[in-house]
């Protein structure tokens, strides 16, 4: 337990440490016991039967007003931005297939908050038209990260080729709309029963443990006794050292880094940003001291939100 007298000395460390950096306390400031919205507007980017419109609906349940597709993941931030919704949904990993890279880059251009995460259990099904089999099959369209997380079905059917499309649900779509039995797409049981596309084979995904993680953004953050999640972005000098000076402050202070990954700079060749999740909440004295002294060591710094962890699940 904090004592007093401890306690007094951590405020004064960060009363110190922050000076002339008040904009960034109020932007703190601002999100601590906030409130989620009623009733919100929800995006997310894809059609009926997409992983997106899954996890809006698993997050948000019958709390939703209304939930809208978007064609395109910025389509997502400019609706945010216009105040058209009050919630985006859109993926940020996969456990298989890394970083969604575009989601990522968009982050860091925009102002706005992460308040949430939902995990979803991805399996990814062979659909093609009716009287088709795989057999039959010469082309498969679905989204880049699906294509990806299927790689091993794409080894053992190597006369297959595979068509990078926008969205796995608009691949269903399009194959319905072919209905050319060469054809079919990589998507849900959902996208299928939707677009009347028959399941040729199910589970065609390499790791049978296949999950992918959405974000959920806002113009605002919210910040609660719960929130146990802190996710940033900054960059560093570029020299000997500069990362493992950052990173240590995560360490001095007691504080769990829950990830790491690095992007180049989109105006700086051979330079990098560096994303980070860290276990914490901005209330806690010692993160604000650790989040002071990133701040100040770096060329480049963003809060990204402080929201809950959330945990895998199995539904699907």
């Amino acid at each position: 337990m904090t004592t007093p007298r401890i306690e007094k000395v951590l405020h004064a460390s960060i009363d110190n440490l922050y000076v002339g950096s008040e904009e960034f306390l109020a932007e703190i400031e601002a999100g601590l016991g906030a409130a989620a919205i009623s009733a919100p507007k929800v995006g997310y980017q894809g059609v009926a039967g997409s992983f997106g419109e899954q996890a809006a609906h698993e997050y948000f349940g019958g709390n939703a007003s209304a939930i809208t597709n978007y064609k395109e993941f910025d389509d997502v931030f400019t609706a945010l931005e216009h105040g058209e919704i009050d919630y985006g949904v859109l993926p940020i990993e996969n456990s298989t297939a890394g970083d969604v890279l575009e989601v990522a880059d968009l982050i860091t251009r925009c102002s706005l908050y992460v308040v949430g995460e939902h995990i979803i259990r991805v399996r990814h099904n062979l659909l093609g038209v009716s009287g088709a089999s795989t057999g039959m099959i010469r082309e498969v369209y679905s989204h880049p990260q699906a294509i990806s997380q299927c790689r091993d079905f794409f080894r053992h059917h190597d006369r297959i080729n595979a068509y990078p499309y926008a969205n796995t649900a608009l691949a269903a779509k399009f194959i319905a709309e072919t209905n050319d039995p060469a054809k079919a797409s990589i998507g849900s049981l959902r996208a299928a029963e939707l677009y009347g596309l028959e399941v040729l084979e199910k589970n065609i995904q390499t790791a049978k443990n296949n999950y992918t993680r959405f974000v959920i953004l806002s113009r605002h953050m919210e910040i609660t006794r719960q929130s146990d999640k802190i996710s940033l972005v900054f960059s560093t000098a570029h020299k000997s050292g500069a990362l493992y000076s950052v990173l240590a402050h995560f360490a001095y202070n007691g504080l769990n880094l829950l990830k790491i990954q690095s992007r180049p700079k989109l105006d700086t060749p051979w330079e990098y940003i560096f994303f980070l999740d860290v276990a914490g909440n901005l209330e806690d004295a010692n993160v604000l001291i650790a989040l002071g002294k990133v701040r100040e060591q770096s060329s480049w710094f963003k809060l990204i939100g402080n929201y809950p962890h959330c945990h895998h699940t199995d539904r699907q």
